[in-house]
């Protein structure tokens, strides 16, 4: 048995998807196909029920998914702890963040790491913040980087590694700042969208709504097209290259800080790579 089939089946089967499994193991489409026959025919079922638009796995691919989950995770632990044994910690940590973050809080934590376990290798993936949640719930990555809202923080072990204001953002030459008068492109979910809801509702604004858009670089990149004006964490606006397209500032009253920081499974912490990535990560941002 080969581990990585099982690896590309357990992610298939989470996405239903091959375009997005086959991408993510940087595998062509064929090939992820041809793996999967060769799964069914060693397991003499149908693992996936396929037609032109849609994928479904199977109820016997249930079973032989919840097997591979058991079976990488057993192999993954093994294997760490027997490596832990020798004195060199090595495995992989898999990181999700937003691109602000994948440019200027993670090269930080990374290089640290590696320096301190040049064993262990670092994966990144990057998309909205709100994507991070459902890929770390789904073990599709051991670590994300988010907003501290209580939803997140009952749901993950979470540590604090930064604060950043909020700030009111609005197209260059569009008025007074902030120029209410001005359409409002908001987030489309998560918990930059709730604090904004809750700010707008004290203060009774009742705003007109642009678009809700997913990501905060998009927001941005629209507001410097000139389509609207947006609330979004300082720390977006000042480390883009559209910072100069665009007036910001702060409210009055304050928007609120918005606490950032590194979330993972509460159970994750029996693997001894993310149990001494969080613990470095702890000891980090401690001082």
């Amino acid at each position: 048995m080969k581990l990585i089939q099982y690896q590309v089946l357990i992610h298939l089967a989470k996405t239903c998807h091959f375009g997005n499994t086959s991408r993510h193991f940087h595998m062509t489409i064929s090939t992820l196909s041809r793996m999967i026959q060769r799964l069914e025919a060693e397991w003499g079922v149908c693992l996936f029920e396929r037609s032109k638009r849609h994928v479904k796995l199977s109820p016997a691919g249930e079973k032989v998914r919840a097997f591979a989950e058991k079976l990488v995770e057993s192999y993954t632990h093994l294997h760490q702890d027997l490596q832990s044994q020798s004195g060199e910690l090595s495995g992989a940590i898999k990181l999700y963040s937003t691109v602000t973050a994948a440019y200027h809080i993670l090269p930080s934590i990374i290089k640290s790491f590696r320096d301190a376990y040049p064993q262990v290798t670092t994966y990144l993936e990057t998309g909205p913040v709100k994507q991070g949640y459902v890929q770390l719930q789904e073990n599709l990555v051991d670590v994300t980087i988010g907003i501290m809202g209580p939803a997140q923080t009952k749901r993950f072990k979470c540590l604090k590694i930064l604060e950043t204001p909020l700030c009111w953002v609005q197209p260059l030459g569009r008025g007074q700042v902030p120029d209410q008068t001005l359409q409002m492109i908001l987030p489309k979910a998560g918990d930059l969208s709730a604090v904004i809801d809750r700010y707008l509702k004290v203060q009774q604004i009742s705003p007109v709504i642009h678009s809700y858009v997913d990501g905060h670089e998009a927001i941005l990149a629209m507001v410097a097209a000139g389509l609207g004006a947006a609330i979004l964490p300082e720390i977006v606006v000042e480390n883009s290259h559209l910072a100069h397209a665009v007036n910001r500032q702060g409210l009055t009253p304050a928007l609120p800080v918005l606490e950032v920081g590194l979330f993972m499974k509460a159970q994750a912490v029996s693997s001894p790579v993310k149990a001494q990535f969080w613990d470095f990560m702890a000891q980090v941002y401690s001082e």
